[in-house]
């Protein structure tokens, strides 16, 4: 006699019959072969039980349905006969999403052998990120720039692309180098509030001014952003422009706006081929981004303990050394429904959760062959 996913013993009585009839759209199950084909032992807390199809009215139902975010769930439910969606007391229950939404089932790729991953089913939100693009349009004069980002690690590139979670202030400098020598730094605040303006910016812009034979430089420090209310040199000037002479000198200049936000920009002996510090800007990009709600590709295991309680993998996280494998998968004969059904031989050990307690968990740890339905 062929096998079908709806094994069982054909000893139906009476009362079984008449429930099949008045509370089922199911077909009658066949006759159970010889040997059960569909069988999972299993540990929870270290308690030894044993589930098979066709041996004291357990069956396995198969099903596929979809669920409010249009995801296809293939179902596998070790389950009393007369209990058919699998939440009376002993049922085992192996839940796999569809790795895409709508109707279509790559099933030789969705259930090939391999691992699966267990989710956390948990209320969400959508996450905002701020992403930052910093880029120095006046760098023709210099070879490597590096920026650092508050206390972070120094970047050596021409443009940052940088993501932050909260819409803070941060301090951005930028040093700039040629020939292998640094030769100027400018640092400002920035935040995402990129037209207010609302931070001080500075640069120093070199011009070269022949006096009497001698040449002399005026460093004039270039402001925008915020009005700024004090200028302050490294050599004690306090006007916006200076002149000087030597070349070997470090030039700086810190502003600072009557608000008491500041910025500083230094030159690193003066070249006369270079016409300023090397400036940069930035763009600010508010992204908000819809959190992962479908767990494509995950799986659920759904226990009823024999108090009638509801344990599921979805309840809360997994340890590191949580796993399902798929040992083995292949075709199998049509369910009772006609539906087209896939066997897989599994492993799998995971972290039960209490549906009206989740702070309460069980381990379980198992082996079985199992089988689901799909379109």
């Amino acid at each position: 006699m062929q096998n079908k996913i709806m094994l069982k013993k054909y000893n139906w009585l009476l009362a079984g019959l008449l429930f099949w009839s008045a509370c089922s759209n199911r077909d009658f199950p066949p006759d159970m072969p010889a040997d059960p084909v569909f069988t999972t032992q299993f540990t929870v807390d270290g308690e030894i039980q044993s589930l098979e199809a066709g041996v004291e009215d357990i069956y396995l139902f198969t099903r596929f349905e979809k669920d409010d975010a249009n995801v296809l769930v293939l179902g596998g439910t070790f389950a009393q006969a007369d209990c058919p969606a699998g939440d009376c007391p002993g049922s085992l229950t192996f839940e796999f999403r569809n790795d895409r939404t709508g109707s279509e089932v790559f099933i030789d790729t969705l259930l090939s052998a391999g691992n699966k991953t267990y989710y956390f089913d948990q209320p969400v939100t959508a996450n905002e990120v701020f992403r930052y693009k910093f880029y120095a349009p006046d760098s023709a004069d210099y070879s490597l720039l590096q920026w650092r980002i508050d206390n972070d690690t120094p970047v050596t590139t021409k443009t940052l692309i940088r993501e932050f979670v909260q819409d803070t202030v941060h301090q951005v400098r930028l040093w700039a180098f040629r020939n292998g020598a640094l030769k100027s730094v400018v640092a400002h605040t920035v935040n995402s509030d990129t037209i207010s303006n609302v931070f001080p910016k500075v640069n120093i812009d070199i011009q070269v001014d022949s006096i009497g034979g001698g040449t002399q430089y005026l460093l004039t420090a270039d402001t925008q952003g915020s009005p700024v209310s004090s200028f302050q040199w490294s050599n004690g000037a306090n006007t916006q422009q200076i002149a000087v002479s030597e070349t070997q000198e470090i030039y700086a200049v810190h502003v600072e706006s009557p608000a008491g936000d500041t910025a500083y920009a230094g030159i690193f002996t003066i070249d006369p081929t270079i016409n300023k510090t090397a400036d940069f800007g930035y763009t600010v990009e508010h992204i908000v981004s819809n959190p992962d709600t479908l767990y494509l590709n995950r799986i659920n295991i759904r226990w009823i303990d024999e108090s009638g309680g509801t344990w599921e993998s979805r309840r809360g996280t997994q340890t590191p050394d949580a796993f399902f494998h798929i040992l083995s998968s292949e075709p199998y004969d049509p369910n009772e429904n006609g539906q087209k059904t896939r066997k897989m031989e599994v492993s799998y050990s995971c972290r039960l959760y209490n549906v009206l307690e989740p702070l309460l968990s069980r381990i379980i740890v198992g082996t079985g062959v199992i089988a689901v339905a799909y379109p």
